[in-house]
């Protein structure tokens, strides 16, 4: 099948072009940014869904669209952008495959559109969102229901994924295991807890359970790993897998959320995303209990258990080439800067900064179709 995934360059989108390539699809990626690596992918258009210019020249020829791209994260993102990219964006791009007769459609949604639900939602919960994101994932989910019923050939699955962890993330969980390693994480509350977590490549096989599976109309999942976590748990088993000793210090829950503030007031006056928030404790500390059981109803067994998920990216973060986040994103700048350039390595490229740390990577390859386009 031929499948465009917009979002491709993402944590998720590398994960799934990856998997899916491997399982003998031609996958094609949209993305604002460009990967870091090209494995899986026939052929790249850096673009935008706003934009739907950027979007039919990726639609060629597709049987199947993916779409990962949205905006999400805790800080410095406005209502209007939230619903730019995830409402507004799968607009354009539906009326795109529109034009293109391009009938099924994955679409990733978020268990955000729940909101602070006390018990433990299913897919017949009545979403209620309670923030700004969940909001935009809702409105989105509308849309998507609206261009299927539009006419009755069209395929679309909705998958509600809960928090997603792996390796290649660097958001929540990844700050949290580099707190554990550098001995500065600090228990706020109880640590009872519980958490939903999804590991990512159960999330992407997951998806492709569904891709062979879709039928006209719309089917909604959840995707949840079980058995759910607490955190005390959480933090047990990261803690083992770095061979450290799981801190056991319980703080006040008022004394984090506090000191999260003073981190929320110095993000406001350095415009920097800092590791510590007060909506960071908060998450950390409220319980989010999802259930994820159409999905196994319908035949898909997880091949990893949260457990071995955690290992796994634990095990991510202490072979990782480079340790320190500033000179990662120094080599992505110059790896980006070659590549505007038309500059390709095959072979190590050598880059040697001030200090005792050397970074060696090949230089991503890009697709021949992509290749051949821009040659023209």
């Amino acid at each position: 099948m031929n499948i465009l995934i917009c979002g491709s360059s993402g944590f998720i989108g590398t994960h799934l072009v990856e998997l899916l390539a491997d399982n003998g699809h031609e996958i094609t990626g949209l993305d604002l940014n460009m990967p870091q690596s090209y494995a899986g992918l026939s052929d790249f258009y850096q673009g935008d869904i706003l934009k739907k210019q950027d979007i039919r020249p990726a639609l060629r020829g597709m049987d199947c669209v993916i779409n990962l791209a949205a905006r999400h994260s805790d800080f410095g993102i406005t209502r209007r952008e939230y619903f730019e990219t995830n409402e507004t964006g799968s607009r354009r791009l539906l009326e795109c495959m529109t034009d293109a007769r391009v009938d099924k459609y994955i679409f990733f949604s978020s268990v955000a559109v729940y909101g602070d639900h006390p018990e433990e939602a299913d897919e017949t919960t009545v979403p209620r969102p309670t923030s700004h994101y969940g909001d935009s994932k809702v409105a989105a989910e509308n849309v998507t229901r609206q261009w299927a019923r539009a006419n009755t050939r069209r395929s679309v699955v909705i998958i509600r994924p809960t928090l997603v962890f792996g390796p290649g993330n660097t958001a929540n969980m990844y700050s949290l295991i580099r707190q554990i390693d550098r001995g500065q994480f600090f228990h706020f509350g109880s640590g009872r807890a519980i958490k939903s977590l999804c590991y990512v490549e159960n999330l992407t096989e997951a998806t492709d359970f569904c891709l062979d599976r879709m039928a006209p109309g719309v089917a909604t999942f959840n995707y949840v790993d079980k058995k759910d976590l607490e955190v005390n748990q959480m933090i047990d088993i990261i803690s083992g897998s770095l061979n450290k000793k799981a801190p056991s210090v319980h703080l006040p829950l008022w004394l984090g959320l506090g000191i999260g503030r003073v981190f929320d007031l110095a993000s406001k006056l350095t415009g920097r995303n800092l590791a510590v928030s007060s909506a960071r404790v908060k998450k950390l500390t409220t319980p989010t209990r999802f259930a994820a059981g159409l999905i196994g109803d319908c035949g898909f067994l997880p091949r990893y258990s949260l457990e071995e998920g955690l290992q796994n990216m634990v095990n991510w973060y202490t072979n990782r080439l480079y340790r320190r986040p500033d000179l990662a994103e120094q080599f992505q700048k110059i790896s980006q800067t070659l590549l505007d350039k038309d500059i390709v390595f095959d072979v190590p490229l050598m880059v040697q900064f001030p200090g005792p740390v050397e970074i060696t990577e090949y230089m991503p390859s890009p697709p021949l179709a992509a290749v051949e386009r821009i040659a023209k």
